[in-house]
């Protein structure tokens, strides 16, 4: 490939791909970006691209100009591996390089979201620790055996809010956490269902952050706020 896809070409890819994703992927429950244009989401201009360029590996410093092009507000840098967390099947010959199969949705989504549904099924705590392998969803201590960064106490598997804002004490809302993590993140932190930090819960880092990280995190919420 040396050229860009015109528009009208990736338009007509991605409108092949919207039938192909309810056909093939839907089922799955795969999403598809809610957009008309292939340049009105990121993840969809990707796979238009990708579609348009079907069996043929894409270039990431490739897909980067199709982005500057048709989206200048993006990030030069397009992280298209990202896709396969949304279940996209990416593959490629080398570190780089991107091919899109349309026909099956990636192993990493399905993985994900036969965990999700152990979870969700889980009746009791005891079955979520199984789910969890007796393992702290955070760091990975094994229930029962000591944890070398705290000398010799054994670890001890205690409920663990995946978002402390949500009330409730149900399975879907519930990780399994050591007792150091549990105590280390408070009910300042939100958690995805691996166990891993995504969002804070609440004022508290901020109020723990050094003066410089405070100010930063200032100057953006007047920017994302509008306000002066």
């Amino acid at each position: 490939m040396t050229s860009l896809p015109s528009s009208s070409d990736l338009q007509k890819a991605w409108e092949d791909l919207q039938r192909l994703h309810k056909t093939h992927l839907a089922k799955h429950g795969v999403r598809l970006p809610d957009v008309e244009r292939y340049d009105e989401h990121q993840h969809a201009l990707w796979l238009a691209v990708l579609r348009h360029f079907q069996d043929q590996d894409v270039d990431k410093n490739f897909m980067s100009q199709v982005a500057a092009r048709d989206m200048p507000h993006l990030s030069p840098d397009q992280q298209v591996r990202h896709l396969k967390r949304a279940g996209w099947e990416i593959e490629g010959s080398k570190a780089g390089w991107h091919k899109l199969n349309p026909f099956r949705p990636s192993s990493e989504f399905l993985n994900t979201e036969a965990a999700k549904r152990v979870r969700l099924e889980a009746g009791s705590f005891a079955d979520l620790k199984a789910a969890f392998g007796h393992r702290c969803a955070t760091c990975g201590a094994q229930e029962g055996e000591p944890d070398p960064r705290y000398g010799t106490q054994p670890v001890a598997l205690q409920q663990g809010h995946q978002d402390p804002r949500k009330a409730g004490d149900d399975t879907g809302n519930i990780i399994p956490q050591c007792q150091f993590c549990n105590r280390a993140y408070r009910d300042d932190f939100v958690f995805d269902d691996k166990g891993r930090v995504n969002a804070v819960a609440s004022i508290g880092p901020v109020k723990r952050a050094s003066l410089p990280v405070q100010r930063r995190i200032l100057a953006w919420l007047k920017d994302h706020l509008g306000q002066p």
